[in-house]
């Protein structure tokens, strides 16, 4: 099983540059040309939130029309730059998007690995939370297929960034209390996140947590006394999980790919079963 994990694509309205200077939608469009060559292609591409620089019908809909030649199935969760509400109305015609209820949380279970997809966001706020509620239905899910390997995605990292801008605000609620029931589920095999804008893996609940890449604008790694938050010029980005029923250890396991999405040159293959096949003058 091979899910493409893309996050904070930060789509404006056409013709619109984010902060009058990034073209967040070419970089979309390059991702997913880069999506769609990947042989074996993924079984499915999961969206971990802020698929609009600000929720709005024209937006989504923009986004809509960049991912149209998407060739594998798409699922998404809002973050905190998505309003639920228009959020959920862009994407009534898929079959994941829950119709009604307060939360935009589903499972998709089509595949070898169950993907759990969470809603963390708190309404007007850019830390996310999990309360009661949303701990409670994530717990129904878990406890009713136990033996099934399961990521769970949302979009604020629940675990720590050691950044000191803004994005270091994964979850103000519920964090330790998420923690706890990841921890009773051992079949969860990495909680993926996003929102940080950056690459980053941190232990959390017995398992592995991963933050993703963003296809829009990385923000620097700023770890320093000051809170600062500033754009950096490495390349934009998406995360490939790959699920191995041999991980090379006699037993399965799930690796995580950072794959920068540009042009960056030709690929040059060096070697081809084992012998060289690249002329070293």
């Amino acid at each position: 099983m091979i899910l493409v994990q893309i996050t904070d694509t930060h789509i404006e309205e056409p013709g619109d540059l984010a902060y009058g200077r990034f073209d967040t939608a070419a970089n979309l469009r390059n991702a997913v040309a880069a999506i769609n060559r990947m042989d074996p292609g993924p079984d499915m591409v999961l969206h971990t939130g802020d698929m609009a620089h600000h929720g709005s019908p024209e937006r989504y809909a923009y986004f809509r029309e960049l991912i149209a030649d998407l060739k594998a199935p798409f699922y998404a969760i809002p973050g905190n730059h998505d309003g639920r509400a228009p959020f959920r109305s862009a994407f009534s015609d898929t079959a994941w998007m829950p119709s009604d209820g307060a939360f935009l949380h589903y499972v998709v279970d089509d595949f070898g690995v169950r993907v759990v997809c969470c809603d963390s966001v708190l309404e007007g706020q850019t830390p996310g939370g999990f309360c009661a509620e949303r701990l409670a239905w994530l717990d129904r899910q878990l406890s009713g297929v136990p033996d099934k390997p399961t990521i769970v995605g949302l979009h604020h990292p629940p675990f720590g960034s050691a950044m000191t801008g803004t994005t270091s605000n994964g979850l103000i609620e519920g964090g330790s209390e998420l923690a706890a029931l990841i921890r009773r589920h051992p079949q969860v095999v990495r909680v993926i996140a996003g929102h940080a804008h950056r690459p980053f893996t941190c232990t959390f609940g017995g398992t592995i947590g991963f933050a993703a890449p963003t296809t829009c604008y990385p923000f620097a790694l700023e770890t320093g006394p000051d809170c600062v938050l500033s754009i950096t010029g490495e390349p934009p980005a998406f995360s490939v999980h790959i699920w191995m029923e041999d991980a090379g250890v006699g037993e399965p396991g799930l690796v995580s790919h950072t794959v920068p999405v540009g042009d960056w040159g030709e690929r040059i293959t060096l070697l081809r079963d084992g012998k060289r096949v690249l002329d070293v003058a």
